[in-house]
């Protein structure tokens, strides 16, 4: 079934081939119990996520316009996420010019 969907894609990036087919919902392939514990998993996944994002864009704010610190600074405090620091270092830049 892998093969057929991305023979699918394939043929529709490529030829420009309307895709007309209909997937399956999933209570049709796998038993609704399975499908509810997946998606309580992934609600508690993704409120995680949020959270943690959330908490680390506050610390960015506050660094940045309370605690006056620089982009290097922040980044030698919390290594472990530079690559959110950075980011949200930069939409804040952005956000301040308008």
């Amino acid at each position: 079934s892998r093969e057929k969907v991305k023979n699918l894609l394939k043929d529709a990036n490529e030829n420009g081939v309307k895709i007309s087919h209909q997937a399956p919902t999933l209570y049709d392939v796998v038993p609704k119990e399975e499908i509810a514990e997946f998606e309580e998993l992934m609600r508690q996944t993704i409120a995680d996520i949020v959270s943690e994002a959330s908490s680390v864009a506050c610390w960015v704010y506050v660094q940045k316009y309370v605690k006056h610190k620089t982009l290097n600074e922040m980044l030698q405090e919390l290594p472990d996420v530079s690559q959110f620091i950075l980011a949200m270092d930069t939409w804040f830049e952005k956000m301040m010019e308008k």
